[in-house]
C-alpha cells in the first residue's frame, strides 16, 4: 500500500510540474550588415553544466555544415544577470557551469546566404533556416519552445510551420526536432491560400512569395501550384495529415538568394535567382518535387533519420528511396 501511495504521489507531482519553455528572442537591428542578435534562455535546469551547441547538419541536408562559423559575440548570464564564463571544447560547443538554474546566451549571427540550408538577412527580409540560426542545449530536446521576432519593418509578415499565437511575431514549437525543422521567412511577401478537404478534415495550403515581380504573376503561379497539388493527391490518394492543419510553400524569388529547394514536415523552402516572369514559372518544377516529399521523405522515410542528429552527418543507404536514382 505504501508503495502504491508513493507511486500515486509521484504521478501527481509529475503531472503538476510543467517545464519552462525554452525562450528565443530575435532582433535584426543590424540587418543592413546581414546580422541578427539572438538570445536563448533555459530556466529551472538544475545546477549541472549547460551544454550549448550550434548544429552541424540540417534536416533534408544530411552532410556536415559547420553553422557555428557564422556565430560570434557570445555573451552568457545567469538568472540574475551575472556574467558567466564558458568553455569551448570544440568550435561548435559552449559549456556553461556555475549558473543558478537559469542561463541566457546572447550571440550575433551573420547570415547572407538565403536558401535551403543557410540563412539570409538584409533590409528586405530575414530568411531563417533554424539549424543555421539557433543555438540549443543538449538534454532538453523535449522542452516546448517559444520564439519572439522583432521585425525590421512593420510590414513584415511571418511565413512558417511554427505554431502561431495571438501575437503576430511570437510562435511556438512542441520540441526541438519540430523547431529545427521549421524554416521561417519574415518579409513583406505576397500571400495566397486555399483549402482542401481530405479524410474528413480541412487543410489550408499557404503560398508565401518574397519577390520583386508583380502580383498578377503570383496569381498565375497559385493556379499552377493548385494543379500540381491536385495531381499529387491523385497519386497518393489523400493529403498527408499536416500537423496543425496547414502546409506552407515559402518562396524567395530574388536575384540575391541561392537557388534551392528543401522539404520540411509541414512546409518547404523554394528559392530562385529568377523572378516568376523571367523563369516563365519554371520554379513550379521545384515546388512539385518538394511537395512530393511531404509524403515520401517526411512521412515515409528511412528509420535511421529519426530522430535527426544535429551534431553529425545523418547517413542512410536508403536516400535513393526519397530522392530517386
Amino acid at each position: 500500500m505504501k508503495k502504491l501511495i508513493a507511486l500515486i504521489l509521484l504521478t501527481i507531482s509529475a503531472v503538476a510540474y510543467t517545464a519552462e519553455p525554452v525562450q528565443y528572442d530575435v532582433s535584426f537591428n543590424n540587418a543592413v550588415h546581414h546580422e541578427a542578435r539572438i538570445s536563448v534562455t533555459y530556466s529551472d535546469i538544475g545546477d549541472a553544466p549547460l551544454q550549448l551547441r550550434m548544429s552541424r547538419s540540417s534536416p533534408g541536408r544530411y552532410a556536415i555544415h559547420e553553422f557555428a562559423k557564422n556565430v560570434y559575440q557570445v555573451w552568457v548570464v545567469d538568472g540574475a544577470g551575472n556574467p558567466l564564463t564558458f568553455t569551448r571544447p570544440s568550435p561548435y560547443q559552449w559549456d556553461v557551469a556555475g549558473h543558478d538554474g537559469t542561463v541566457t546566451a546572447t550571440y550575433t549571427l551573420y547570415a547572407d546566404r538565403a536558401g535551403g540550408t543557410y540563412s539570409g538577412i538584409d533590409l528586405t527580409h530575414a530568411h531563417l533556416n533554424m539549424p543555421a540560426t539557433f543555438m540549443w542545449a543538449r538534454g532538453f530536446d523535449d522542452l516546448p519552445i517559444n520564439v519572439s521576432f522583432n521585425p525590421v519593418s512593420e510590414d513584415w509578415k511571418v511565413a512558417t510551420q511554427l505554431v502561431p499565437t495571438d501575437d503576430a511575431y511570437v510562435f511556438t514549437a512542441p520540441n526541438l526536432q519540430y523547431f529545427m525543422d521549421s524554416p521561417t521567412e519574415l518579409s513583406n511577401f505576397s500571400e495566397r491560400s486555399w483549402d482542401i478537404e481530405s479524410n474528413d478534415k480541412t487543410y489550408t495550403l499557404r503560398l508565401a512569395v518574397h519577390h520583386d515581380g508583380i502580383e498578377e504573376d503570383v496569381d498565375v503561379y497559385l493556379e499552377k501550384a493548385k494543379k500540381v497539388v491536385d495531381q499529387q493527391i491523385r497519386i497518393f490518394g489523400e493529403l498527408p495529415d499536416f500537423d496543425y492543419g496547414t502546409y506552407t510553400f515559402i518562396a524567395d524569388y530574388l536575384p540575391y538568394v541561392s537557388g534551392d529547394g528543401m522539404e520540411h514536415r509541414n512546409s518547404t523552402i523554394l528559392a530562385s535567382t529568377q523572378s516568376l516572369h523571367q523563369a516563365e514559372f519554371q520554379q513550379l518544377g521545384t515546388l512539385s518535387h518538394e511537395f512530393v516529399h511531404a509524403w515520401n521523405a517526411e512521412r515515409i522515410r528511412p528509420h535511421r533519420l529519426e530522430p535527426f542528429n544535429f551534431e553529425q552527418a545523418n547517413m542512410s543507404l536508403n536516400l535513393w528511396f526519397m530522392e530517386g536514382f
